[in-house]
Protein backbone atom coordinates (compact mmCIF):
# COMPACT_ATOMS: atom_id res chain seq x y z
CA UNK A 1 0.00 0.00 0.00
CA UNK A 2 1.20 3.51 -0.85
CA UNK A 3 -0.04 6.59 1.02
CA UNK A 4 0.28 10.23 0.02
CA UNK A 5 -1.02 13.53 1.49
CA UNK A 6 -2.93 14.20 -1.74
CA UNK A 7 -4.59 12.20 -4.53
CA UNK A 8 -2.94 9.27 -6.32
CA UNK A 9 -3.91 8.19 -9.86
CA UNK A 10 -3.15 4.95 -11.70
CA UNK A 11 -1.88 5.25 -15.28
CA UNK A 12 -1.24 1.52 -15.72
CA UNK A 13 1.02 -1.47 -15.10
CA UNK A 14 4.38 -1.79 -16.76
CA UNK A 15 4.85 -4.98 -18.84
CA UNK A 16 6.88 -6.68 -16.09
CA UNK A 17 3.82 -6.79 -13.81
CA UNK A 18 5.95 -5.62 -10.89
CA UNK A 19 5.86 -1.89 -11.42
CA UNK A 20 3.05 0.63 -11.73
CA UNK A 21 2.98 3.95 -13.56
CA UNK A 22 1.18 6.42 -11.31
CA UNK A 23 0.75 10.16 -10.83
CA UNK A 24 0.44 12.04 -7.53
CA UNK A 25 -0.90 15.51 -6.80
CA UNK A 26 1.71 17.84 -5.36
CA UNK A 27 0.12 19.25 -2.18
CA UNK A 28 -0.63 22.95 -2.46
CA UNK A 29 0.16 23.13 -6.20
CA UNK A 30 -1.69 22.54 -9.44
CA UNK A 31 0.97 20.04 -10.45
CA UNK A 32 1.60 16.31 -10.31
CA UNK A 33 4.55 13.99 -10.24
CA UNK A 34 4.79 11.06 -12.65
CA UNK A 35 6.20 8.06 -10.80
CA UNK A 36 7.05 4.39 -11.22
CA UNK A 37 6.26 2.27 -8.14
CA UNK A 38 7.82 -1.16 -7.55
CA UNK A 39 5.12 -3.05 -5.62
CA UNK A 40 7.58 -5.66 -4.28
CA UNK A 41 10.30 -3.37 -2.96
CA UNK A 42 8.23 -0.20 -2.45
CA UNK A 43 10.80 1.79 -4.46
CA UNK A 44 9.28 4.96 -5.93
CA UNK A 45 11.06 6.72 -8.78
CA UNK A 46 9.87 10.14 -9.94
CA UNK A 47 10.24 10.54 -13.70
CA UNK A 48 8.78 14.01 -14.12
CA UNK A 49 6.74 16.80 -12.59
CA UNK A 50 4.05 18.14 -14.87
CA UNK A 51 1.28 20.68 -15.14
CA UNK A 52 -1.45 18.13 -15.78
CA UNK A 53 -3.17 18.21 -19.15
CA UNK A 54 -6.06 16.02 -20.34
CA UNK A 55 -5.02 12.41 -20.75
CA UNK A 56 -2.52 10.24 -18.98
CA UNK A 57 1.20 9.58 -19.37
CA UNK A 58 2.14 6.50 -21.39
CA UNK A 59 4.98 4.03 -20.92
CA UNK A 60 7.35 3.53 -23.87
CA UNK A 61 8.86 0.05 -23.46
CA UNK A 62 11.35 0.54 -26.28
CA UNK A 63 13.02 3.42 -24.41
CA UNK A 64 12.11 2.48 -20.82
CA UNK A 65 10.71 6.00 -20.69
CA UNK A 66 7.49 7.92 -20.07
CA UNK A 67 5.81 10.21 -22.61
CA UNK A 68 3.47 12.92 -21.37
CA UNK A 69 1.81 16.21 -22.25
CA UNK A 70 2.35 19.11 -19.88
CA UNK A 71 0.76 22.56 -19.91
CA UNK A 72 3.26 25.38 -20.30
CA UNK A 73 2.54 29.07 -19.72
CA UNK A 74 2.93 31.30 -22.74
CA UNK A 75 5.98 33.57 -22.52
CA UNK A 76 5.62 37.24 -21.78
CA UNK A 77 2.49 36.87 -19.67
CA UNK A 78 2.73 37.80 -16.00
CA UNK A 79 0.85 36.29 -14.35
CA UNK A 80 0.30 33.63 -17.03
CA UNK A 81 -3.22 33.62 -18.43
CA UNK A 82 -2.80 31.20 -21.33
CA UNK A 83 -1.21 27.77 -21.51
CA UNK A 84 -0.38 25.36 -24.29
CA UNK A 85 0.52 21.65 -24.12
CA UNK A 86 4.00 20.36 -24.94
CA UNK A 87 5.06 16.76 -25.57
CA UNK A 88 7.92 15.47 -23.40
CA UNK A 89 9.71 12.18 -22.76
CA UNK A 90 11.45 11.38 -19.47
CA UNK A 91 14.06 8.66 -19.16
CA UNK A 92 14.05 8.24 -15.40
CA UNK A 93 14.13 11.61 -13.63
CA UNK A 94 13.00 15.22 -14.17
CA UNK A 95 16.62 16.01 -15.12
CA UNK A 96 16.46 13.43 -17.92
CA UNK A 97 13.40 14.85 -19.65
CA UNK A 98 13.42 15.84 -23.32
CA UNK A 99 10.89 17.99 -25.17
CA UNK A 100 9.68 16.46 -28.44
CA UNK A 101 7.10 19.00 -29.65
CA UNK A 102 5.83 22.42 -28.60
CA UNK A 103 2.67 22.24 -30.70
CA UNK A 104 1.44 18.83 -29.52
CA UNK A 105 -1.99 17.94 -28.24
CA UNK A 106 -3.63 14.79 -26.95
CA UNK A 107 -4.63 12.14 -26.62
CA UNK A 108 -1.33 10.23 -26.54
CA UNK A 109 -1.44 6.65 -27.83
CA UNK A 110 1.60 4.36 -27.97
CA UNK A 111 2.13 1.27 -30.12
CA UNK A 112 2.20 -1.98 -28.11
CA UNK A 113 6.00 -2.17 -28.34
CA UNK A 114 6.41 1.48 -27.39
CA UNK A 115 8.34 2.36 -30.54
CA UNK A 116 5.82 4.78 -32.05
CA UNK A 117 3.71 7.49 -30.49
CA UNK A 118 0.47 8.89 -31.91
CA UNK A 119 -0.86 12.37 -31.09
CA UNK A 120 -2.27 15.57 -32.63
CA UNK A 121 -1.04 19.13 -33.16
CA UNK A 122 -2.83 22.28 -32.04
CA UNK A 123 -2.16 23.75 -35.49
CA UNK A 124 -3.67 20.64 -37.19
CA UNK A 125 -6.26 19.32 -34.75
CA UNK A 126 -7.71 16.82 -37.24
CA UNK A 127 -4.48 15.35 -38.63
CA UNK A 128 -3.07 12.40 -36.68
CA UNK A 129 0.68 12.63 -36.07
CA UNK A 130 3.16 9.77 -35.72
CA UNK A 131 6.57 9.89 -34.05
CA UNK A 132 9.25 7.19 -34.12
CA UNK A 133 10.44 7.58 -30.53
CA UNK A 134 13.76 5.84 -31.16
CA UNK A 135 14.81 8.23 -33.96
CA UNK A 136 12.68 11.20 -32.74
CA UNK A 137 11.21 11.45 -36.25
CA UNK A 138 7.73 13.01 -36.26
CA UNK A 139 5.53 13.12 -39.34
CA UNK A 140 1.94 13.71 -40.29
CA UNK A 141 -0.20 10.76 -41.32
CA UNK A 142 -3.01 10.45 -43.84
CA UNK A 143 -5.55 10.01 -41.03
CA UNK A 144 -7.86 13.03 -41.07
CA UNK A 145 -10.61 13.34 -38.45
CA UNK A 146 -12.31 16.31 -40.11
CA UNK A 147 -14.82 14.18 -42.10
CA UNK A 148 -15.81 12.43 -38.88
CA UNK A 149 -17.13 15.62 -37.34
CA UNK A 150 -20.19 15.49 -39.54
CA UNK A 151 -23.23 17.52 -38.43
CA UNK A 152 -26.14 15.94 -36.62
CA UNK A 153 -29.08 18.34 -37.07
CA UNK A 154 -31.07 16.81 -34.22
CA UNK A 155 -28.19 17.60 -31.84
CA UNK A 156 -27.19 21.00 -33.20
CA UNK A 157 -28.48 22.66 -30.03
CA UNK A 158 -25.94 20.69 -28.00
CA UNK A 159 -23.00 20.79 -30.43
CA UNK A 160 -22.84 24.49 -31.16
CA UNK A 161 -21.49 25.60 -27.77
CA UNK A 162 -19.00 22.78 -27.18
CA UNK A 163 -15.32 22.52 -28.02
CA UNK A 164 -15.45 19.03 -29.51
CA UNK A 165 -12.43 16.76 -29.25
CA UNK A 166 -11.72 13.05 -29.57
CA UNK A 167 -10.23 10.58 -27.09
CA UNK A 168 -8.57 7.38 -28.21
CA UNK A 169 -8.04 3.75 -27.17
CA UNK A 170 -5.76 1.43 -29.14
CA UNK A 171 -6.55 -2.25 -29.70
CA UNK A 172 -3.92 -4.39 -27.93
CA UNK A 173 -2.52 -5.82 -31.18
CA UNK A 174 -2.16 -2.31 -32.58
CA UNK A 175 -4.40 -2.95 -35.61
CA UNK A 176 -7.21 -0.54 -34.73
CA UNK A 177 -7.77 2.67 -32.80
CA UNK A 178 -11.08 3.70 -31.27
CA UNK A 179 -11.75 7.46 -31.41
CA UNK A 180 -14.65 8.65 -29.29
CA UNK A 181 -16.28 11.91 -28.26
CA UNK A 182 -19.60 13.32 -27.08
CA UNK A 183 -21.31 12.78 -30.44
CA UNK A 184 -19.24 10.34 -32.51
CA UNK A 185 -17.52 7.00 -31.85
CA UNK A 186 -15.37 5.64 -34.68
CA UNK A 187 -13.14 2.64 -35.22
CA UNK A 188 -10.07 3.18 -37.43
CA UNK A 189 -8.31 0.27 -39.13
CA UNK A 190 -4.67 1.38 -39.04
CA UNK A 191 -3.57 -0.75 -41.99
CA UNK A 192 -6.31 0.15 -44.47
CA UNK A 193 -7.20 3.62 -43.14
CA UNK A 194 -10.90 2.71 -43.20
CA UNK A 195 -13.40 3.94 -40.63
CA UNK A 196 -16.66 2.62 -39.25
CA UNK A 197 -18.99 4.34 -36.79
CA UNK A 198 -20.12 2.54 -33.63
CA UNK A 199 -23.20 3.03 -31.49
CA UNK A 200 -22.66 2.52 -27.77
CA UNK A 201 -26.35 2.59 -26.81
CA UNK A 202 -29.89 3.19 -27.96
CA UNK A 203 -31.29 6.72 -27.81
CA UNK A 204 -34.34 6.27 -25.61
CA UNK A 205 -37.02 9.02 -25.42
CA UNK A 206 -36.13 9.90 -21.83
CA UNK A 207 -32.45 10.49 -22.62
CA UNK A 208 -30.99 13.97 -23.11
CA UNK A 209 -28.71 12.84 -25.97
CA UNK A 210 -27.67 9.42 -27.35
CA UNK A 211 -25.35 7.51 -24.99
CA UNK A 212 -21.68 8.37 -25.43
CA UNK A 213 -18.41 7.13 -23.85
CA UNK A 214 -16.69 8.88 -21.00
CA UNK A 215 -14.07 6.10 -20.98
CA UNK A 216 -13.18 3.21 -23.25
CA UNK A 217 -10.93 0.19 -22.69
CA UNK A 218 -10.20 -2.82 -24.94
CA UNK A 219 -10.15 -6.36 -23.58
CA UNK A 220 -6.66 -7.93 -23.75
CA UNK A 221 -7.69 -10.25 -26.60
CA UNK A 222 -9.17 -7.35 -28.57
CA UNK A 223 -12.65 -8.85 -28.87
CA UNK A 224 -14.52 -6.52 -26.53
CA UNK A 225 -14.54 -2.84 -25.69
CA UNK A 226 -15.82 -1.74 -22.29
CA UNK A 227 -17.22 1.79 -21.99
CA UNK A 228 -18.40 3.97 -19.15
CA UNK A 229 -21.34 5.69 -20.86
CA UNK A 230 -23.75 8.49 -20.06
CA UNK A 231 -26.66 10.23 -21.79
CA UNK A 232 -26.06 13.81 -20.74
CA UNK A 233 -23.56 16.64 -21.21
CA UNK A 234 -24.24 17.88 -17.69
CA UNK A 235 -21.04 17.65 -15.66
CA UNK A 236 -23.10 16.51 -12.67
CA UNK A 237 -23.99 13.35 -14.63
CA UNK A 238 -27.52 12.05 -14.29
CA UNK A 239 -26.34 8.43 -14.62
CA UNK A 240 -23.46 6.36 -15.95
CA UNK A 241 -23.41 2.72 -17.02
CA UNK A 242 -20.98 -0.01 -17.95
CA UNK A 243 -21.44 -0.92 -21.63
CA UNK A 244 -19.65 -3.92 -23.16
CA UNK A 245 -19.46 -4.21 -26.95
CA UNK A 246 -18.49 -7.44 -28.73
CA UNK A 247 -16.61 -6.07 -31.75
CA UNK A 248 -16.90 -9.37 -33.65
CA UNK A 249 -20.66 -9.88 -33.34
CA UNK A 250 -21.88 -6.35 -32.61
CA UNK A 251 -23.68 -7.60 -29.48
CA UNK A 252 -23.88 -4.96 -26.76
CA UNK A 253 -24.69 -5.15 -23.04
CA UNK A 254 -25.44 -2.19 -20.78
CA UNK A 255 -25.07 -2.88 -17.07
CA UNK A 256 -25.45 -0.99 -13.80
CA UNK A 257 -23.17 -2.50 -11.13
CA UNK A 258 -23.82 -0.65 -7.90
CA UNK A 259 -26.91 0.79 -6.28
CA UNK A 260 -29.52 3.40 -7.07
CA UNK A 261 -28.29 6.41 -5.13
CA UNK A 262 -31.45 8.26 -6.14
CA UNK A 263 -34.47 7.10 -8.10
CA UNK A 264 -33.23 5.89 -11.47
CA UNK A 265 -29.63 6.99 -10.94
CA UNK A 266 -26.66 4.62 -11.17
CA UNK A 267 -22.99 5.57 -11.32
CA UNK A 268 -20.15 3.48 -12.75
CA UNK A 269 -16.82 5.29 -12.51
CA UNK A 270 -14.09 2.95 -13.78
CA UNK A 271 -13.32 -0.55 -15.08
CA UNK A 272 -10.36 -2.85 -15.73
CA UNK A 273 -10.14 -6.11 -17.71
CA UNK A 274 -8.88 -9.40 -16.27
CA UNK A 275 -6.17 -10.87 -18.57
CA UNK A 276 -8.48 -13.69 -19.74
CA UNK A 277 -10.83 -11.11 -21.37
CA UNK A 278 -13.84 -12.88 -19.90
CA UNK A 279 -14.10 -10.86 -16.70
CA UNK A 280 -13.55 -7.29 -15.68
CA UNK A 281 -13.86 -5.34 -12.46
CA UNK A 282 -15.84 -2.12 -12.20
CA UNK A 283 -16.27 0.55 -9.57
CA UNK A 284 -19.91 1.38 -8.91
CA UNK A 285 -21.30 3.90 -6.44
CA UNK A 286 -23.07 2.07 -3.60
CA UNK A 287 -24.00 5.05 -1.46
CA UNK A 288 -23.42 8.79 -1.03
CA UNK A 289 -22.28 10.44 2.17
CA UNK A 290 -22.45 14.23 2.43
CA UNK A 291 -22.32 14.46 -1.35
CA UNK A 292 -19.28 12.17 -1.64
CA UNK A 293 -19.51 8.95 -3.67
CA UNK A 294 -18.71 5.71 -1.86
CA UNK A 295 -17.84 3.04 -4.40
CA UNK A 296 -17.90 -0.73 -4.30
CA UNK A 297 -15.83 -3.17 -6.34
CA UNK A 298 -17.76 -5.45 -8.71
CA UNK A 299 -16.68 -8.50 -10.71
CA UNK A 300 -18.45 -8.59 -14.08
CA UNK A 301 -18.76 -11.47 -16.55
CA UNK A 302 -18.41 -9.83 -19.97
CA UNK A 303 -20.07 -12.79 -21.74
CA UNK A 304 -23.19 -13.17 -19.57
CA UNK A 305 -23.44 -9.70 -18.04
CA UNK A 306 -23.66 -11.15 -14.52
CA UNK A 307 -21.98 -9.17 -11.75
CA UNK A 308 -21.35 -9.49 -8.03
CA UNK A 309 -19.76 -7.29 -5.45
CA UNK A 310 -16.37 -8.40 -4.10
CA UNK A 311 -14.67 -7.20 -0.92
CA UNK A 312 -18.03 -5.79 0.21
CA UNK A 313 -16.60 -4.67 3.55
CA UNK A 314 -14.45 -2.06 1.81
CA UNK A 315 -15.17 1.09 -0.20
CA UNK A 316 -12.91 2.32 -2.96
CA UNK A 317 -12.34 4.96 -5.59
CA UNK A 318 -12.78 8.69 -5.79
CA UNK A 319 -13.09 10.19 -9.26
CA UNK A 320 -14.43 9.98 -12.82
CA UNK A 321 -11.26 10.02 -14.91
CA UNK A 322 -10.58 6.31 -15.37
CA UNK A 323 -7.39 6.23 -13.29
CA UNK A 324 -8.58 4.24 -10.28
CA UNK A 325 -8.14 0.61 -11.39
CA UNK A 326 -5.56 -1.55 -13.16
CA UNK A 327 -5.10 -5.32 -13.37
CA UNK A 328 -1.53 -6.52 -13.81
CA UNK A 329 -0.72 -8.50 -17.00
CA UNK A 330 -0.63 -11.87 -15.18
CA UNK A 331 -3.87 -11.32 -13.28
CA UNK A 332 -2.09 -11.74 -9.94
CA UNK A 333 -2.70 -8.24 -8.56
CA UNK A 334 -5.34 -5.55 -8.81
CA UNK A 335 -4.28 -1.96 -8.18
CA UNK A 336 -7.14 0.17 -6.88
CA UNK A 337 -7.40 3.68 -5.51
CA UNK A 338 -8.63 3.47 -1.91
CA UNK A 339 -8.42 6.93 -0.30
CA UNK A 340 -9.53 7.94 3.15
CA UNK A 341 -10.81 11.35 4.18
CA UNK A 342 -7.29 12.18 5.42
CA UNK A 343 -5.02 10.90 2.64
CA UNK A 344 -4.69 9.33 -0.77
CA UNK A 345 -4.00 5.60 -0.77
CA UNK A 346 -3.10 3.08 -3.44
CA UNK A 347 -3.98 -0.52 -2.55
CA UNK A 348 -2.68 -3.71 -4.16
CA UNK A 349 -5.22 -6.53 -3.89
CA UNK A 350 -3.89 -10.09 -4.43
CA UNK A 351 -5.92 -12.22 -6.81
CA UNK A 352 -6.13 -16.03 -6.65
CA UNK A 353 -7.62 -18.49 -9.16
CA UNK A 354 -10.74 -18.43 -6.98
CA UNK A 355 -11.14 -14.69 -7.39
CA UNK A 356 -10.29 -11.55 -5.46
CA UNK A 357 -9.13 -12.43 -1.96
CA UNK A 358 -10.56 -10.53 0.97
CA UNK A 359 -7.35 -9.23 2.46
CA UNK A 360 -7.25 -5.86 4.15
CA UNK A 361 -5.96 -3.24 1.68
Amino acid sequence: MLTHPAAIYIAGWLPDGQRLLITRDVPGKHRQTIDVLDIETGELITYAEWEESPGRPVWLSALKAVAYLTLVAEEGKEPPTRYHPELWISYGSPQQAERLATDADGPLVADPDGKRLWYFLRSEPNRLQLCDVETRSPRGTLVDLAPLRYPKPELEWAMRDLELSFWAARRPDGSQVLFYSQFWTFLLDVRSGRWCELEVGEHEPWMHIPPWPLLAQWSPDGRYVAFVTTDTLDTRLLSTWLTILDVETGERRTLSPGSETELGRHYVTDMAWFPDSRYLVALGVVRMEEGVNKEGLFLVNAVTGESRRVLPEYEFGGGWDGRQLAWDPSGSFLAVYCPTSEEGRLCIVPVSPKGVEGKHP
